[in-house]
């Protein structure tokens, strides 16, 4: 006779915390609202790295997360937003996100910036939604313990290339901002595990299997 422990229960397998839908709902009406309110105000929020360093107005790096082109724009990115929104206001604490995940926000543009020209224009919450998209996808691997961790990475790997990989290019997407997101957003993922690692191992519930030998 052995004793086989099996893994049945752990930090995901809780339910979403309800708070997370209000969370969620007010950051979209103000991403909706700022964007509305950036079309249709003289006042610009979107930044150019001639705006945010020459001119020391450094407060855009962050206004021009809620600046979108057009209708489309916004909507592209409120298509990930959303439920990347719930899933982390759900299962983890508003430190990470929306507070940390907006604090990233301005430092993916400011990254950005360094690689563009001075007065080219930068807007958008794209690299936000990629930061979201690596911290939600490197914390399951991390924490989903339930499968083996070559199961995890196939799952975290194949789910990052369908929805962050690039379809088609466009001149007028910066690329660099998704890619800076997705790489601090795998970076902050690892280091929240990190402060929390004792959370999440308290939240794992075993069931020992006894198996008769013949």
């Amino acid at each position: 006779m052995e004793d086989q422990p099996r893994l049945i229960k752990n930090w995901f397998t809780q339910k979403i915390k309800a708070s997370s839908f209000l969370v969620t709902a007010a950051l979209v009406v103000l991403l909706f609202g700022l964007s509305l309110y950036d079309w249709l105000s003289p006042k610009d929020l979107s930044v150019s790295y001639d705006l945010a360093f020459s001119q020391h107005r450094y407060w855009k790096l962050w206004s021009a997360l809620f600046a979108h082109a057009d209708m489309g724009h916004l909507l592209g990115n409120a298509l990930l937003f959303i439920p990347f929104a719930l899933l982390l206001t759900g299962y983890f604490n508003l430190t990470l996100f929306p507070l940390m995940g907006l604090f990233m926000g301005g430092v993916i543009n400011a990254l950005t910036l360094t690689t563009m020209f001075p007065l080219t224009e930068l807007m958008g919450i794209s690299g936000v939604v990629n930061w979201m998209g690596a911290v939600w996808l490197t914390l399951f691997f991390l924490v989903d313990r339930r499968t083996s961790w070559r199961r995890r990475f196939a799952v975290a790997l194949f789910s990052s290339l369908v929805l962050f990989a690039p379809q088609e290019f466009k001149p007028d997407v910066s690329y660099v901002s998704h890619i800076i997101g997705f790489v601090l957003g795998i970076g902050s993922g690892i280091i929240y595990y990190a402060l929390h690692r004792k959370e999440f191992l308290a939240a794992e519930v075993y069931e020992t299997i006894l198996e008769f030998d013949a």
